[in-house]
């Protein structure tokens, strides 16, 4: 087995797909979220690269090389030739490192939650005009560091959000990323009042939008009871958290909160300072 780096172009990976006649179908998604970062610059060469077997048949590396073709650029990869066939079977078998394996490795703590919020994070600020679904949901590793740091102080909110879901019956990275984004977008206020209420609800008056949230939110769970909750209901959370605190901060009254897929999610009202 032979290995070089290669600079391949979008023609070059024409030419390589042509001998792929052993792989399993693509995945779009994966060839997109490829694309999108070899054309952010993100790409970088590792061991992970392209195969071909000692007969030229392209054995590894198909997703790899139509992403170049998507990106239109030409890109380096790690090329393997004259791999042993009988190695085709166990490619491709371990588990591929995860968003929180990879914040785990530098050292986060609570790593799996805060994966979820930063991605949450990262879809509200990039795709809020869309279905968090199928390709839509799709965040790499690298986009989900970058966020974290973007958004250091992030971090404080895991707690926080494992609090808000226990008591308002929201899924935990939603509660703990909606939270995030309200503070991020009022540095400086005063939202001790906002928190309290829609974890305690005691005392709030008929149509306070704190009360109208935690009521919704509980209707919600028990019609959800059972059913295995996806990034779409994320992204239904997060709407109903952040509408909720919108009317909350212009001080108006919530008598009933809606939300329809095809809405895209508010942006974040800022609180008076006084």
């Amino acid at each position: 087995m032979r290995t070089r780096i290669q600079k391949i172009t979008p023609k070059k990976a024409e030419e390589m797909l042509a001998a792929n006649t052993a792989n399993r179908p693509l995945s779009r998604p994966l060839v997109r979220s490829f694309a999108e970062a070899m054309r952010r610059g993100d790409w970088r060469v590792t061991h992970q690269g392209i195969a071909f077997d000692a007969n030229g048949v392209l054995v590894d590396g198909q997703h790899r090389l139509a992403a170049i073709i998507e990106a239109d650029l030409p890109v380096e990869l790690t090329v393997f030739t004259d791999v042993p066939p009988d190695t085709f079977d166990v490619l491709d078998t371990g588990r591929k490192r995860n968003a929180a394996d990879a914040l785990a490795i530098e050292g986060e703590t609570n790593s799996h939650m805060l994966a979820s919020m930063l991605r949450t994070v990262w879809l509200y600020q990039n795709r809020p005009e869309v279905s968090w679904s199928g390709a839509n949901a799709l965040v790499t590793n690298h986009q989900i560091v970058e966020t974290l740091e973007a958004n250091p102080t992030i971090r404080e909110y895991v707690k926080l959000g494992e609090r808000i879901a226990a008591e308002a019956a929201m899924i935990k990275s939603a509660a703990g990323a909606a939270s995030y984004l309200v503070h991020d977008a009022n540095k400086g206020a005063d939202l001790d009042d906002w928190f309290e209420g829609i974890i305690g609800g005691a005392g709030l008056k008929r149509a306070d939008p704190r009360l109208t949230f935690r009521n919704h939110m509980f209707r919600l769970a028990r019609k959800q009871a059972g059913q295995v909750l996806k990034r779409r209901d994320t992204r239904e959370h997060v709407t109903l958290y952040l509408k909720a605190f919108n009317a909350w901060a212009r001080g108006e009254d919530l008598p009933q909160l809606r939300f329809t897929n095809r809405e895209p999610l508010p942006p974040v009202v800022r609180v008076p300072v006084s």
